[in-house]
């Protein structure tokens, strides 16, 4: 339980919005914005469902996008350190 949040902000920055995560676990995205801040807990009957789900989306490769005709060949190796 204690993960969920970490697992809906890996998910929400992947998927660039709380509202896109909100889309695939079928829930109001106010429920996202509180869980991701710990304001609320969600039921726990649901959770491991929503776990899954979330774990199975992140696994999934996801294909490159194109680069832009004016991007440099340089900016492509850039990568985003966490």
């Amino acid at each position: 339980m204690h993960d969920f949040p970490r697992l809906l902000l890996s998910a929400s920055m992947t998927m660039g919005t709380p509202l896109a995560v909100a889309k695939l676990l079928e829930v109001q995205p106010k429920l996202v914005y509180r869980w991701m801040a710990g304001l609320e807990r969600p039921s726990s009957g649901r959770v491991d469902a929503w776990k899954q789900r979330l774990e199975v989306f992140l696994r999934t490769p996801k294909p490159a996008l194109p680069l832009h005709p004016r991007r440099r060949a340089f900016d492509a190796r850039l990568q985003l350190v966490l």
